[in-house]
């Protein structure tokens, strides 16, 4: 009989617990119980946290903010142009 502090059990301190799973649950109509349509934008978007979680990736590019907001609605090209850096000045 093996006890709780036994020197062969594995280390579980570095095991990842997912906190929002992309995929959906169950369903009885389904085959396989999964459903017939996935969105795959949500899994995608998912993946992108996991891989974060993980380690593997600093960030989800997805979840960065644009750096400058939108320019107003009939925004000359030049001032575009200007504040993305492509002058020629």
């Amino acid at each position: 009989m093996s006890s709780s502090n036994d020197e062969n059990a594995p280390d579980l301190d570095g095991v990842i617990e997912s906190h929002d799973d992309a995929l959906p649950g169950p369903t009885r109509s389904g085959h396989g119980k999964m459903p017939e349509r996935l969105d795959d934008d949500a899994l995608a978007a998912a993946t992108e946290q996991e891989r974060v979680d993980a380690g593997l990736e600093d960030y989800a590019p997805n979840e960065v903010p644009p750096a400058t907001d939108p320019l107003p609605p009939g925004t000359n090209e030049a001032v575009d142009r200007a504040q993305r850096g492509l002058t020629e000045d």
